[in-house]
């Protein structure tokens, strides 16, 4: 059962779609987004770079960040230098600037970040609920499925379908057979 939201709900999510959505739905402007690249870059002094190493250089951000807000390369450069970067995976050498690719990864995260709670405050703004198929109308999974199902969480069979060895109450899980 669910029920509508109360006016002081609907402020609260409007000024959040108010305060997001100029995030999520900037328009990305390279020219910006190179000036946060060039303060990232004064924060760490390289050795003399000849003309054309830099214009290189330069020019590998700007097609790295051509299709990203000149925000979330900001966001990305805070990221980078408060060392926050596990989203890279392997630890990446905080001692020097981020790769074009690097930081590219960093600003599509905050951009996404920015984004998803943007859809979830209209969401809820419009009271959708997540979509519950009740067990008896779920279409039955294919045979492969439920193999790989079965082998991967050590699954028996039972007359009425398929459920966990030992689980509490809470835990069990009923898995309907498939026709063959």
């Amino acid at each position: 059962m669910s029920r509508g939201l109360t006016p002081d709900e609907r402020s609260i999510l409007s000024r959040l779609v108010d305060e997001v959505a100029p995030l999520a739905e900037a328009t990305p402007d390279k020219f910006a987004a190179l000036g946060e690249v060039a303060r990232l870059l004064l924060a760490f002094p390289a050795s003399s770079l000849g003309p054309d190493a830099a214009t290189a250089r330069s020019e590998a951000y700007a097609i790295a960040l051509e299709d990203v807000p000149a925000w979330t390369v900001k966001a990305a450069a805070r990221r980078w230098i408060r060392g926050e970067v596990s989203v890279l995976g392997d630890k990446p050498n905080l001692s020097f600037p981020p790769s074009p690719p690097q930081l590219r990864t960093l600003a599509l995260e905050e951009w996404a970040k920015a984004r998803a709670a943007l859809w979830r405050y209209r969401r809820l703004m419009e009271g959708r609920e997540a979509r519950v198929v009740p067990l008896e109308q779920r279409r039955p999974l294919p045979r492969e499925m439920l193999q790989a199902h079965r082998s991967a969480f050590h699954l028996t069979k039972r007359a009425e379908g398929v459920v966990a060895k030992a689980p509490s109450p809470a835990q069990a899980s009923v898995i309907p057979e498939t026709a063959d």
